[in-house]
This record gives structure tokens, C-alpha cells and sequence, in this order.
């Protein structure tokens, strides 16, 4: 725990700029503040690594801060303020959503138009960020959360993979120019005996897992070989309930046949529902929760509709006969995740924003960003990070306005835009809370929202001799905080060595908080008070502990080969869907086709409303009001 981290360039003068706010307190290398958090200066924020996100691991105590002085109502009314600037369109939020939309604005909008983009964190990007560590002259990244995309092939069909959600995405793909194949970094050193996932998700799938060579943790009894391929006979499980756990990952169960319209009925049950139907106990259910949650709904299996889980794949909700995947695509997940999407659709909108060496359509991945660019006056879209939205209306009737009003709190002061259009590219969870105006109709179907955290650890190793030994390449855990993990081979983005055992490497760990036992709408709320009130030493010691628990008799030394733990933090990472989302309750619209109703001048573009929060679900929606909002321009 007292073992120095690596931080040999964390004072970055890319970021300083929009880092400025974080570093209050915060010495130098070596100085007092060179604790375990450097350079983020918070003990609840955690050591940030090095590079452009050394400032941005997740939501930061800055930005949780910021955020709940909206919840807590801590700001005056700005409307006695004077406005300050005024554009053609304001966009709140810069993760996919909002950059798609001010991706669309810069191709679309007539020169001389103007766009403010608005961040609340030091660097834009949402969950689409990633961690750099220097891990003795090693550079190693790992993603902050958003991570994994489809990769359109040359003979690929619009509308041919999840039924026309991913065409926009995949519309981008290939307008950005990228490749339609990627090379992963060659093996070495006895690493060529594994098959090593190149994609952090695919281990978690219980269809997938039996590729990798697993080995699952227990309390008191160790490391367990294998399970899934013997049916899990050596676990503690019950035998009844290893047949059942043999039957859910197989997915040999079946109550969907035969009934009619099977993806509106799933939406009528949960998948607890579900999985009771299909006769599995509670081994299962605690076996699947933790994929479920960091898979893409941050809660348990009786908070989410059960087609909610038909859209994860999960076993019991096959519909036969339904085509849910194409052959003309593949998977590509970078080191940095999404991150490297975002960074060339920054680079495309606002040029110079990343220093590049070279020119391929890949070059912005590997740059580095300079602040200066992003809010400069001239630009046709104005990024400005460090700014909190906290207040948006219209100035009298909205059905009459010509514009509406943003104001937001930077560097601790109010500030005021005016513009012809608003794209709302927030969550729900502060849509709801900033748009003062917001209609009744829009206030009602925001309720129908409710979101689970995430928290992404990524530590930084030395080396992964000890996972070797043991035989393992993918882990699972029963008795810690975090529940998986793989050893991951990279995409090679330039040179690469042979990746051994002995070469330095990221784990990254998908870390849910669950709450079963209580009402879908309360999991939520009370996995998010676990996730703030522990500060980052205390989830260090015990990712410290759990390796330690694991893997010392194998060789692992925490002190020696762990080289550096950066904690992301996401309160509100996944909207979890419950009955009803999709399909609607009683006769009622979803509450989705409501939140896309324009408001007056005011748009609302994110992916939760189509029930999945990603990249390609955050791109179709973004476009869909980018379109609505050059109707009203």
C-alpha cells in the first residue's frame, strides 16, 4: 500500500488547462502530495495515470461534486444573470451522443454557424476514455468503460445487424476510412498455448467462457480448473445445482416456443421471472448477476426486463428461428476501448485538436490532444470542458421561443448561452433535473428511467507469470470485490513486441454493485452510496488483497509486480430497463418515444432511450436529433 507508482510525465501540459480545478493541493513528483492519488490530489479520486486522462479517471470528486450541487439545488437562480455568448446550437454533454450530434452540426450546418459543446469533466469523451500507465518505459492503456465495436466487413448490409441500430455506426466506420481487419500483437515466451481474448466482455459470456482457460476463486477452497467444461463438478455447488448452472450455460432450457410475439412477453416479466420459469434456483441467479450488471444494465436480474436480456444474449431468451448477428461483421476492441473512435471523430470535427505524427485514419488514437484548439473563437463547434449545465429553458413559451437559454458553472461561475437549439445529451437522471421547463409528459417518462453504476479498475502489472503458472488466462471470482478478469492480448496500433508472460500488462476489472434483495427502482440508489462512500485506498486494498489471495502461492508479490491501480468510477454507467420499457405498459407509449418529442428548442439525444447504453446506440441517437435540430435551424 505504501509502494511508489510510476508517474514519470503525470504532469501532462496537454491537460492542464481543463485539469486545473483538480490539482488544488497537488505537488509535484516527489513532493509531499506524490501520494498513492497524484496528481488527481483527491483521496477519494485515486492516482489518474499518466497522459491525456491523468485528470479524467471517470467521475472524478470534481465532477461528482459539481453534479450534486444540481441534485442538492446549491446553485442561485441564474436567470438574473446577463446571457454571455450566443450560438446557433448548445449541446450538453460530450460523450458519444453529444459529439455525434456536433459531429453531424459540422457537416450539415451552414458556414458561419456556431456550436458550443458543454463537458462537465477536464477532458470530453463520456465513458469513452482511457488510462495510460508508464510502467517502467512501458506505455500500457486500458479503457475507462465504453469498449468494444463492430467491424462492418467489405460486403456488409445496412440494417443486417441489430435490426438498423447499428447502421449509423457503421455508416461512421466506414466514412472515417478504418480498416476492416486488425492484427493483434504477436505471441511469445510459452503465451502462444493460450487462447488470449482480444475483447474484455467475451470471457464474461457464459456461451464464450469455455474458450479461455479459466479458473474460478472460491472461499476456502482455491482456484477450481476449468468448470464449465465438467459440468462443474468440482465446485461447492450442490450437484443439483451444478446441473443447473451445466443447463444455464449451455442454455438447454426453453419455455419461449410457442408463444406468441416472445419479445413483447419478455418485456411484460424480469429475467428473475424468467429464470424461475425455466426452473433455476439462486446459484444461478448470483452466477449471471455480475455479467448482467457490468454487461450493460448496472443492476441484478430482478431489476431488468426480460428482454433486456433477449438484447445480452442470455440464456433462456433464444428465440428460434430470430437471426441476432451477421457474418459480414467482426469485433475489434482497442487498448484504450472506444476512446479511439472518439478521438477521431475529435480530430475530424475540430482539426489540429489531436497532435499526430502521422496521417492513416488511425493516427488520432496515438496522439496527443492540445486543449488550446477546442474552445477557440473561429471554430464552427467550440468544446468547452469544465462546464457544468445547471439550468435550461426557454424564455417565456417554449411552443413560441426562438431560442432557449444554458447555464452552467465553470471555474466556480455562472455563465449563460443563448441558442437557436439545444441537444440534450446528458443522462436522464440530469436532464430531468436542469431542463426547468420540462413538460409534464417528458418529467413522467423520465421517471421510468433508472440507472446502476460501474466502477472499471484497471492495475497495472509488471508482469503475468503468475497467472502462467497456475495455467489460468481468465478468472473468475466468488469472494471479492472484483468478480473477473482476463489477461488481454492488444491490437497492435504500430510496432509491437512478442507478448510474454513476462511482458507488462493491464487488468481490468468490470466491478458491479448489487443489491437484489431490493426493488428494481432502489438497487441503483443504493449500489451508487457503496460506490461514493469508499474512498480509493480502501478499493485498493482490497483488489491488492484479492490478488494477493489468488495468486501469491503462484509467485505474485503485490509491493513488487503491481505497478499502478487507477479507479473510474460511472454512478449512473447503465440504464437498466425494467418491464414495460420496450414495448410500453397498459396501452402506453415506451417511455423512449416520448423523451424524443422535441421540447420547444430543445432536443434529447442519449442511448439509454433505446434501453442499451453504447456507442453505436448513442450515435443513432444523437443522429436522429441532429436531424431534428437542423430542421428547427
Amino acid at each position: 500500500m505504501n509502494s511508489r507508482i510510476t508517474r514519470r510525465d503525470f504532469v501532462n501540459g496537454a491537460i492542464t488547462a481543463g485539469g486545473a480545478a483538480l490539482m488544488s493541493g497537488c505537488g509535484g513528483p516527489g513532493g509531499a502530495a506524490d501520494g498513492p492519488w497524484a496528481p488527481s490530489g483527491s483521496p477519494w479520486t485515486g492516482y489518474g495515470g499518466v497522459g491525456d486522462y491523468a485528470w479524467s479517471n471517470g467521475n472524478t470528486q470534481a465532477v461528482v461534486d459539481a453534479a450534486h450541487g444540481i441534485r442538492d439545488r446549491l446553485y442561485a437562480d441564474p436567470a438574473a444573470k446577463p446571457v454571455d455568448e450566443d450560438f446557433d446550437l448548445v449541446i450538453v454533454g460530450g460523450g458519444f451522443s453529444g459529439m455525434t450530434a456536433a459531429y453531424e452540426f459540422s457537416k450539415r450546418a451552414a458556414a458561419g454557424a456556431t456550436c458550443l459543446l458543454l463537458d462537465n469533466h477536464p477532458v470530453v469523451g463520456g465513458e469513452a476514455k482511457q488510462n495510460e500507465f508508464d510502467v517502467d518505459g512501458h506505455r500500457l492503456i486500458a479503457p475507462q468503460g465504453s469498449n468494444g465495436a463492430i467491424v462492418p466487413h467489405a460486403n456488409y448490409v445496412r440494417g443486417s445487424f441489430g435490426e438498423g441500430t447499428y447502421d449509423i455506426f457503421t455508416d461512421y466506420y466506414r466514412e472515417f476510412g478504418l480498416p476492416t481487419k486488425y492484427e493483434l500483437e504477436p505471441l511469445g515466451g510459452g503465451a502462444e498455448k493460450y487462447e488470449l481474448t482480444d475483447y474484455h466482455f467475451g470471457p464474461m459470456a457464459p456461451a464464450w467462457e469455455k474458450a479461455y482457460a479459466t479458473g474460478y476463486h472460491f472461499p476456502g477452497k482455491g482456484w477450481v480448473a476449468n468448470p464449465t467444461k465438467d459440468g462443474f463438478a468440482n465446485t461447492p455447488w450442490s450437484e443439483g445445482a451444478q446441473k443447473q448452472l451445466d443447463d444455464f450455460v449451455a442454455d438447454r432450457r426453453d419455455v419461449l416456443t410457442g408463444v406468441p410475439n416472445p419479445e413483447a412477453w419478455l418485456d411484460t416479466i424480469t429475467y428473475y421471472e424468467l429464470l424461475d420459469k425455466l426452473g433455476y434456483g439462486a446459484e444461478v441467479r448470483s452466477y449471471v448477476d455480475p455479467g448482467i450488471a457490468v454487461g450493460n444494465y448496472g443492476m441484478s436480474g430482478s431489476a431488468i426486463s426480460g428482454f433486456a436480456a433477449h438484447r445480452l444474449r442470455l440464456p433462456g431468451t433464444t428465440i428460434k428461428g430470430k437471426v441476432i448477428s451477421s457474418s459480414d461483421i467482426g469485433l475489434v476492441s482497442f487498448p484504450g476501448g472506444n476512446t479511439a473512435f472518439m478521438r477521431i471523430m475529435l480530430q475530424r470535427m475540430v482539426p489540429g485538436a489531436i497532435r499526430t505524427e502521422g496521417k492513416d485514419s488511425l493516427a488520432p488514437v496515438g496522439g496527443m490532444i492540445d486543449p488550446a484548439k477546442l474552445d477557440r473563437p473561429g471554430n464552427k463547434v467550440r468544446i468547452r470542458s469544465g462546464s457544468t449545465a445547471i439550468d435550461v429553458r426557454h424564455p417565456g413559451d417554449p411552443a413560441k421561443a426562438e431560442h432557449a437559454i444554458v447555464s452552467y458553472v465553470r471555474d466556480g461561475k455562472v455563465r449563460r448561452a443563448r441558442a437557436k437549439a439545444v441537444v440534450m445529451a446528458s443522462g436522464g437522471w440530469v436532464n430531468r433535473n436542469i431542463v426547468a421547463d420540462l413538460p409534464a409528459a417528458h418529467r413522467a417518462a423520465y421517471a421510468e428511467f433508472h440507472h446502476g453504476p460501474v466502477m472499471i479498475a484497471n492495475v497495472a502489472l509488471r508482469n503475468w507469470r503468475f497467472f502462467d503458472k497456475l495455467g489460468f488466462t481468465n478468472t473468475r471470482w466468488f469472494d471479492a470485490l472484483g468478480w473477473q478478469t482476463s489477461i488481454r492480448r492488444n491490437v497492435v496500433l504500430g510496432k509491437a513486441e512478442p507478448f510474454t508472460p513476462d511482458s507488462p500488462t493491464v487488468l481490468t476489472f468490470y466491478i458491479p454493485f448489487l443489491h437484489p434483495e431490493l426493488p428494481g427502482a432502489a438497487q441503483g440508489p443504493a449500489a451508487r452510496a457503496r460506490l461514493f462512500a469508499t474512498s480509493y485506498a480502501d478499493f485498493e486494498r482490497q483488489l491488492r488483497e484479492q490478488l494477493t489471495a489468488g495468486f501469491a502461492a503462484a509467485g505474485f508479490d503485490a509491493k513488487r509486480d503491481i505497478a499502478g491501480i487507477i479507479l473510474n468510477r460511472w454512478g449512473h454507467a447503465y440504464v437498466a430497463p425494467q418491464p414495460g420499457f420496450y414495448f410500453g405498459r397498459d396501452g402506453a407509449p415506451p417511455p423512449s418515444d416520448i423523451i424524443r418529442q422535441p421540447h420547444g428548442r430543445i432536443v434529447f439525444a442519449h442511448s439509454e432511450l433505446l434501453g442499451e447504453m453504447a456507442m453505436a446506440h448513442a450515435m443513432h441517437e444523437a443522429h436522429r436529433a441532429a436531424g431534428q435540430i437542423m430542421t428547427m435551424l
